[in-house]
């Protein structure tokens, strides 16, 4: 400006020509109107100067809850900000409840500031860009901006806090009354009006005071603390409870046919009563669980049933097998019992259910049976029943053993599922080998005599059906009725028929018979599909007749008397053939030696070794006749 009048003044002095005045009077009208735009632009210039000096910095002027940050960077004011944060947390509040006084520790209820968030407001105030942000910025040297820090609490914490101080220092809470039972008496109160603090009002002031760097203590407003229970409320479950224990209560299970009877004193015993305060306000009563558990012991073995296992129902006329499901142990359910007790007792009938619930598993399941897939008929075998005693004894050990699983793996013995067959279990006496002959019947092996045909019905069921065999004896001496070489005899504790369930699933074994004709014996399971055939030798290796002499005195001595001529012994061998799934063939032969029966003579005793042999005399005697030859011809008693 000082430049440009300086210019003015100078032009004065030199004489002028048209051409210069005209120039002199175009710069006169330059400066005037240059001079007064640079006044109007300086403050602009002022303007764009600060801003850029001062980028990143908040403006003047400016404060966080009364903290002044203008002019400030970001780090800084958040460095000022933070330690204003620091202070109200390390700054512990007082506060009295009914004359008690309490302190608080502001981080115990996370107190927090918003730092970054009100830094971040401070530096964006009095923006509006290069040009919007001027009125703003002239506003900053006369107006002051306050930013708010916004403080925040854990509202729960603080409730937390009231409701412990309310517990200790409030001396006369409101009282709900009481109810309980003592030895079958109803004894009880009714509810009264106490104090309490005034929650909402009194968390609004702890929060108010936290965001306060100068605190002072602080007494909390308390009011009239109402029970939520009434008078009427405890005259109902008096009513209730007056019913409950004043009459025995009887608990029934229809299906086992039973009852229990709950008597009073147990009953008043197991009561609970509890005041409940939430909405609507109730007496809560029940019975304890525990108590009622106890009632229930002594009646558990009569009561409770033990687990079933599954089991297998075969058809044997339709030859379909079914899974009779598995059953879990029946057992008192104390907690079922205690719901269905109370509400028994509280009604006008006075009766209720026996609730029983699911106990253990059994060890054999529904889905174990189910999991070893379809069961069917593998092979069965018969045989025909003469006689009468034989045919009872071969009937009593049948249905001894029908029904019998043999599981995968197991061994299944007949002597060891039967056991001695004695007159004491139901047998009769009938012929029966002894010794390589036939006898009957006054020796203790004939008891239970004829059970060898169950022994060979039962072996041919194991045959066909391709089970391993484990144990088996033919008979010494060869009876017609059987197959040749492919027959058991019994005895015990031996000869014995053994096999074993080489499968992968069950062999339920089931006997039936056509009154005293036969007897069949039947596998159901599942062996693979092995198939089974029979192969059978000629006789080979025959050998003599043994040969028995006995004493009898009715022979003269120096004779003999032909009792049975006997039969020769031979051997033969039986061969399974068991064909597997795959095509391939295994064969399993069999030799067994029949001896035949033996020749038996007799002679007198004397002829024997037995005695001496009687002097002759002039007597005229007739000599036996020797003559007759009498067979008795082996059968299996």
């Amino acid at each position: 400006m000082t430049a440009v009048i300086e210019v003015r003044s100078y032009t004065r002095s030199r004489p002028t020509s048209l051409k210069d005045s005209m120039n002199a009077r175009r710069v006169r009208i330059i400066v005037s109107i240059a001079v007064p735009a640079l006044l109007l632009l300086l403050p602009f210039v002022v303007y764009f100067v600060d801003q850029t000096a001062n980028h990143g910095e908040v403006p003047r002027n400016v404060s966080v809850a009364g903290i002044d940050v203008g002019g400030l960077s970001q780090d800084d004011a958040t460095i000022v900000v933070k330690a204003y944060e620091t202070n109200l947390q390390a700054q512990q509040a007082t506060f009295v409840v009914s004359g008690s006084t309490y302190d608080l520790d502001p981080t115990t209820v996370g107190l927090t500031a918003d730092v970054d968030g009100a830094v971040t407001e401070a530096l964006n105030q009095r923006s509006g860009g290069l040009i919007g942000g001027f009125v703003p910025w002239l506003n900053g040297f006369t107006e002051r901006v306050d930013v708010a820090l916004v403080i925040s609490v854990d509202d729960d914490a603080i409730d937390a806090h009231l409701d412990d101080w309310e517990q200790d220092a409030i001396e006369n809470p409101a009282y709900e009354g009481a109810i309980d039972v003592v030895d079958g008496d109803i004894e009880f109160d009714y509810p009264q009006i106490g104090e309490k603090i005034d929650k909402p009002a009194a968390h609004a002031i702890v929060s108010t005071v936290l965001t306060q760097p100068e605190r002072e203590t602080t007494e909390l407003p308390l009011i009239d603390s109402v029970p939520v229970m009434t008078r009427a409320d405890v005259d109902d479950a008096v009513t209730t409870l007056k019913m409950m224990v004043s009459r025995p209560v009887l608990l029934y299970d229809e299906d086992q046919n039973l009852v229990l009877t709950v008597k009073p004193s147990e009953i008043a015993d197991a009561t609970i009563v509890e005041i409940v305060q939430n909405s609507p306000p109730q007496v809560n009563i029940s019975l304890s669980v525990d108590r009622i558990a106890e009632i229930l012991e002594p009646h558990r073995e009569d009561f409770e049933l033990p687990p079933v296992n599954a089991d297998f129902d075969v058809d044997i006329e339709t030859e379909k097998v079914a899974i009779i499901p598995s059953k879990n142990a029946t057992v008192l359910d104390p907690g079922g019992v205690a719901v269905e007790l109370l509400k028994a007792s509280t009604s006008g009938t006075a009766t209720g259910r026996l609730v029983f619930t699911d106990g253990e598993e059994p060890e054999f399941t529904t889905a174990d049976a189910e999991a070893f897939g379809p069961i069917e008929l593998v092979s069965e075998f018969t045989t025909k029943t003469p006689g009468v005693n034989r045919v009872f004894n071969i009937h009593l050990m049948a249905d001894t053993i029908d029904g019998a699983v043999v599981w995968p793996g197991e061994e299944f013995s007949i002597n060891e599922a039967v056991g001695p067959r004695t007159e004491a279990k139901g047998y009769k006496r009938d012929g029966a080998i002894i010794g390589g002959e036939v006898t009957c019947c006054d020796d203790p092996a004939n008891v239970g005599g004829g059970v060898s045909q169950y022994a060979t019905t039962f072996y041919n069921a194991v045959f066909f059906g391709c089970y391993e065999d484990i144990d088996h004896t033919p008979h010494s001496i060869y009876i017609s009725r059987y197959p040749e070489g492919r027959e058991a005899t019994m005895g015990f504790p031996g000869p014995d028929v053994v096999f074993r369930n080489d499968s992968d699933v069950p062999v339920i074994i089931r006997n039936s018979y056509d009154g005293n004709s036969t007897i069949t014996v039947q596998f159901y399971g599942n062996n693979g599909g092995r198939t089974c055939e029979s192969e059978r030798s000629e006789r080979f290796n025959y050998t003599d007749a043994r040969v028995i002499y006995r004493p009898n005195a009715a022979v003269k001595p120096g004779s003999e008397h032909l009792v049975s001529k006997g039969s020769q012994g031979w051997s033969v061998t039986v061969t399974r053939v068991m064909t597997m799934p795959d095509g391939s063939v295994i064969r399993e032969p069999y030799t067994h030696h029949y001896r035949g029966a033996a020749r038996i003579i007799e002679k007198h005793p004397c002829n024997l070794g037995i005695g001496s042999c009687p002097v002759p005399t002039t007597t005229t005697t007739v000599a036996p006749d020797t003559s007759t030859t009498t067979t008795t011809t082996a059968t299996e008693g």
